[in-house]
């Protein structure tokens, strides 16, 4: 069986709605929300046998906003979401869902 899965995907891109292109949102999603999705649904029969737990990464621009990171903000408030539904459906059979949502991290 499989205890634990960890989704971490997260790429970005800058700039204003006005001037993104929908090919970046459609981007950043994919690979942010639908990864994250995808991966979970593949390996959910396994962690629900083993009663393990899935922890999903995102970010606190999962839930508050910043400009010019919109494509960024949608993909994270998307895992958000599915994480706290997963994480009613899976209570019932002993399944832990974690969401952890760091700051923003700047090397100095």
């Amino acid at each position: 069986g499989l205890w634990g899965l960890v989704n971490n995907a997260g790429v970005s891109t800058f700039g204003e709605v006005e001037f993104t292109s929908l090919d970046s949102y459609k981007e950043v999603t994919e690979i942010n929300l639908w990864g994250t999705v995808r991966v979970t649904k593949a390996f959910l029969p396994l962690i629900r046998r083993a009663k393990g737990r899935v922890v999903n990464i995102t970010s606190m621009l999962g839930r508050m906003v910043s400009p010019s990171r919109s494509c960024y903000c949608i993909s994270k408030y998307g895992v958000a979401a599915f994480s706290d539904c997963l994480r009613q459906e899976m209570y019932r059979w002993g399944v832990k869902v974690i969401l952890i949502e760091p700051s923003n991290f700047v090397a100095a």
